[in-house]
């Protein structure tokens, strides 16, 4: 809060600080930012009854100004029956069929990924897998949404990973300081602390026009694009806004929602699964072994892996939910309440108009649910026999509801698919321990330090 009245929160302090109000306050609580109070829960029961509610399909502007100062409108940000509207002209795009197409690029590009973390062995600061999880995320971004091989491009793919990661840092500082809820301030800062960020900014939408353009007027063939244009995320909007559906602007920054959200999320939970490779050895070495008896193959991570594959990995499947409880990619997000006062299954009535944050960190790790060691790392917590008795909104990575993520089965995928292939490759350790970790909310969930990882390659059995 301002005026003395309790701590000014940061991107670095907000996931600390909802764990101590959450032990001193329980699971519900009233937290406020400046003079605006904010219902923050962790409480699947109250988790239900916002994500089901009609009343909150509302993005609130205190938690998503930021994005959408940044961005434009889109997805993420976009309110109620323009939301609807929108995400009924999306669907298609990520329709399961579309996103199984896209499991050859998903495949072929860890080559990429291979390269880089070869020529890694003994890191003291193991932030350069960020990087390489990003460089990997950009590029099926870029393939799958845009049809852009950046490969065959001028762009410099790690240039571009950098440059993505700044603008996303960017969109976190005026997201969660609370001094540019004043427009005033935000715009001077956009003159002069952040100039560069809006440049970069620019550049992006500069491409993704670019790729509008080149898939629209299907001039000419440039090597840089894929032909295969009705296979791609853009394809959709093009169509969209070719029929008035959404105007250009909207085709535009909702395209920039969803490639930010693709590279963000994504690259952060690839890290995090690397990360808990190296932490706990045990848990590794069943996830190896449930991969070589699948591919016994002395290829190093070369094999295809299809979604028959992927269905019969269920050891993997554990693994990498229970990485996405421990450290969920977004560890809040919010709602407004309209249309109404919502009534929540524990008899308080939240007013029209009031912000109601889903606090998904302090949900995963809510002992009354999963246990007195929910702070520990465990993909037993993923059992069938432990799943099924659990309840349906304790564990929510992408949302739930009635305004779920619409990446939803392209996030399963890609993660699934490279890690399966790095565990083949590589085995990972380290001497961090789990409970040093230093958590910061930076849109998603990041590290204030990033510990020793050794990477390893594996000697195959002959």
């Amino acid at each position: 809060m301002i005026l003395g009245f309790g701590p000014i929160v940061t991107p670095k302090t907000i996931v600390k600080h909802g764990v101590e109000n959450c032990k001193k306050l329980g699971q519900n609580f009233i937290n406020f930012v400046g003079p605006f109070p904010q219902y923050v829960t962790g409480d699947p029961d109250i988790v239900k009854d916002i994500l089901m509610s009609k009343l909150c399909i509302h993005k609130d502007y205190l938690t998503y100004g930021g994005l959408r100062h940044a961005l434009g409108e889109g997805l993420l940000t976009i309110q109620g029956k323009d939301w609807q509207h929108l995400r009924k002209q999306m669907d298609p795009g990520f329709k399961f069929s579309k996103v199984l197409g896209f499991l050859p690029v998903f495949n072929r590009r860890m080559s990429g990924f291979f390269e880089e973390l070869d020529g890694c062995h003994a890191m003291k600061d193991s932030y350069r897998i960020l990087t390489f999880c990003r460089e990997y995320t950009i590029g099926i971004t870029c393939e799958t949404m845009l049809g852009l091989d950046l490969d065959k491009s001028t762009i410099d793919i790690k240039h571009y990973a950098n440059f993505i990661a700044s603008m996303m840092e960017y969109i976190s500082d005026v997201t969660f300081t609370v001094y540019y809820q004043s427009k005033f301030i935000l715009k001077l800062a956009d003159l002069t602390i952040y100039k560069q960020h809006r440049k970069e900014l620019q550049f992006l939408r500069s491409v993704i026009n670019d790729a509008f353009t080149y898939h629209s007027t299907k001039s000419g063939t440039l090597p840089e694009y894929v032909n295969t244009v009705e296979h791609i995320v853009a394809r959709h909007v093009i169509e969209a806004k070719e029929n008035n559906k959404i105007d250009a602007d909207l085709a535009l920054s909702n395209t920039m929602h969803l490639f930010g959200a693709a590279f963000e999320t994504t690259s952060s939970t690839l890290y995090f699964a690397i990360l808990m490779l190296a932490l706990y050895p045990e848990y590794q070495e069943k996830a190896y072994a449930e991969i070589l008896q699948m591919f016994p193959e002395n290829d190093s991570g070369g094999f295809e892996i299809t979604y028959n594959h992927i269905s019969q990995l269920t050891y993997l499947d554990m693994f990498i939910k229970e990485t996405l409880r421990v450290f969920p990619t977004v560890p809040l997000f919010s709602r407004r309440v309209i249309g109404g006062d919502l009534r929540l299954s524990n008899g308080v009535v939240i007013p029209e108009g009031q912000e109601v944050v889903i606090n998904t960190f302090n949900l995963h790790r809510n002992k009354d649910v999963w246990g007195p060691q929910a702070d520990t790392f465990n993909p037993d917590n993923f059992l069938p026999t432990n799943a099924e008795k659990r309840h349906p909104y304790a564990f929510v990575p992408f949302a739930k509801g009635l305004r779920f993520c619409i990446g939803l089965r392209y996030a399963e995928l890609t993660q699934r698919v490279a890690i399966a292939k790095i565990i083949k490759r590589y085995k990972f350790s380290t001497t961090a321990k789990i409970e040093d970790l230093e958590l910061q909310n930076h849109i998603s969930m990041q590290l204030g330090k990033y510990p020793p990882i050794t990477v390893e390659r594996r000697a195959f059995p002959k």
